[in-house]
């Protein structure tokens, strides 16, 4: 499998990660790590895209950008974009706030356990919409684990295709009117502390979809 790499430098590389690859899992038939050792001696990765999720996915290439990067992440002085296509109608812009648990919830319960639960922002901003489907660009500043996903069930408005948190039945239509059989979530744009940005495009198959 050839991954696109976006940027590649001495420090570190971004690269376009598709869909339905997970990033380190091991118990996979193959991972992202697996597939860039082709090309690359030793990575690390400083975030983990979900394996549903596509676009950028920053590895440094040794360990003392890893830890400066992985500061980055944790000081929240790097700025992560996404773009996602969820169910409904949204207003032209917002912030979901509501506090999430760390941990991989399902649809019956993704704020997690109260006790668990830790503050958390999404910000949104529609880009398009049609009567049944609103495209969004979202700006994470926090990183609880499938953050994004959580917040637009919550809100009731899940993202199209999204095996854990949407609903099976409402994905399968989805996946057969429009021929879209991926989860419509891919993280577009990484902003540095230092101001590089790391663009990817959003997949075409988003298109089908309006």
């Amino acid at each position: 499998m050839k991954i696109p790499i976006l940027i590649e430098n001495e420090n570190w590389i971004a690269v376009n990660k598709p869909t339905g690859l997970s990033v380190h899992n091991t118990e996979d038939p193959t991972n992202l790590l697996q597939e860039l050792a082709l090309e690359f001696e030793k990575l690390y990765p400083v975030h983990r895209l979900d394996r549903e999720t596509s676009g950028v996915q920053l590895l440094a290439r040794n360990s003392i950008w890893a830890q400066k990067l992985a500061e980055q992440f944790q000081t929240r002085s790097l700025k992560k974009f996404y773009q996602g296509v969820v169910a409904g109608e949204l207003p032209g812009k917002g912030i979901w706030q509501l506090p999430l648990s760390d941990k991989a919830e399902g649809r019956s319960h993704p704020a997690g356990v109260e006790a668990e639960r830790k503050t958390c922002e999404t910000r949104f901003e529609l880009k398009k919409k049609s009567a049944y489907f609103s495209w969004l660009q979202f700006e994470i500043m926090t990183g609880r684990q499938h953050q994004i996903r959580k917040h637009c069930l919550l809100a009731g408005h899940p993202l199209i295709g999204d095996p854990r948190y949407g609903n099976p039945k409402y994905n399968q239509k989805i996946a057969k009117l429009y021929e879209f059989s991926r989860m419509a979530l891919h993280c577009s744009r990484l902003v540095l502390a230092d101001q590089t940005e790391i663009e990817c495009p959003t997949p075409e198959e988003f298109d089908r979809l309006f």
